[in-house]
């Protein structure tokens, strides 16, 4: 047996997988009562993303064997929430782990970014870093014996800050792709060997999907390309009993949009039909109806503030939900605290598939 087979196998045991293939519904029943009886009850509880109301109408939270993809504009925040979204889980649950693939980023600027980021969430307020003063920290600590991470540690105002930092940075994993050469297998490795390590509830963000590249032997249509990344991230899912976040880019079509949409994504037939969830971001001024523009101009200018998050396609519930959220751009961060969509949007109907 293969060192990888090996590592597949103690994660299928570690994760409580099922075996491929059929059983009674007495079979899987007792199967259950076993399981619960022990107190493994791991796989049953959601994985909280951090954000209400998604997590409510996501009926908790993310399942093990479930692909959530979300999409949007360009620069509407997408790495923002996806970033986010790993730190919550860390920081919420000391028996979870988090991986971010990225493609876009490198470590050293994510972890610049997660700075700012729980600097605001810690209620720094007027004193939450921003990349400037991050900047100026690293200047100061120029020439003498601590670096950046060390001064901020010995900056007495920073103390709470780096207290929640340490308290996740070890299941926090941040990973550098290339375009190139991290295929999906490659990426599959990384978490296989991660999981090995910790046992612990595991979220997977890949940034973004249509980045990690396929080697094939003739050059494929990207509708091809697509499918066989969104089906490969979900047999992944559903194999090491996994949550997986990618964030997928639109086409071009779908950039023009006013709003965009599920089916604006590129590839987007495999991507609606592989997701357990489809969510789209956009910006709530770009999508809002007319009249409330054109009545209260202060408010209207104030929405350029906020995000609509619009859940399209929820397996586990409802869809056809749009929710806002204050966008933080500075800190690298969205207010996780939001509410429904009041106003009137533009194309408003959704057609699922």
């Amino acid at each position: 047996m293969t060192e990888s087979a090996m590592v597949s196998g103690e994660l299928t045991q570690q994760w409580e997988l099922e075996a491929t293939g059929p059983a009674t519904l007495s079979q899987v029943m007792d199967e259950i009562e076993e399981q619960t009886a022990r107190g493994h009850t791991a796989r049953f509880v959601p994985l909280p993303t951090g954000f209400d109301p998604l997590d409510d109408v996501l009926n908790g939270g993310l399942r093990p064997g479930e692909l959530l993809v979300i999409g949007g504009p360009i620069g509407v925040g997408k790495t923002i929430w996806g970033l986010q979204v790993a730190r919550n889980v860390v920081y919420n649950d000391p028996d979870a782990m988090a991986m971010y693939v990225c493609y876009e980023h490198d470590r050293t600027h994510l972890l610049l970014r997660l700075l700012c980021l729980e600097s605001a969430e810690q209620g720094y307020d007027d004193e939450a870093l921003t990349l400037r003063d991050l900047a100026r920290v690293a200047a100061d600590a120029t020439g003498g014996n601590a670096g950046l991470i060390a001064h901020l540690r010995h900056m007495g105002r920073y103390a709470r800050l780096m207290r929640a930092v340490d308290s996740y940075a070890g299941r926090l994993v941040l990973a550098k792709a290339s375009g190139d050469h991290t295929t999906l297998e490659q990426v599959r490795e990384w978490v296989e060997e991660v999981a090995a390590k910790q046992a612990g509830r595991l979220l997977l963000v890949v940034d973004y999907l249509q980045k990690v590249p396929v080697h094939w032997e003739k050059l494929q249509q990207e509708e091809e390309t697509t499918t066989y990344l969104t089906h490969g991230l979900k047999e992944m899912a559903m194999a090491l009993g996994i949550r997986i976040v990618a964030i997928a880019a639109a086409d071009r079509p779908g950039l023009k949009a006013r709003r965009m949409r599920l089916a604006d994504l590129r590839g987007s037939s495999a991507v609606q039909y592989e997701a357990d969830v489809g969510m789209i971001l956009n910006n709530k001024y770009a999508i809002i109806s007319r009249e409330h523009l054109v009545y209260n101009l202060a408010q209207a200018e104030a929405m350029r503030n906020y995000v609509v998050l619009s859940v399209e396609k929820n397996r586990a519930g409802r869809n056809a939900i749009d929710m806002e959220f204050m966008l933080d751009a500075s800190h690298f961060r969205i207010v996780p605290r939001g509410g429904f969509v009041r106003e009137r949007l533009v194309d408003e109907k959704v057609i699922l598939g």
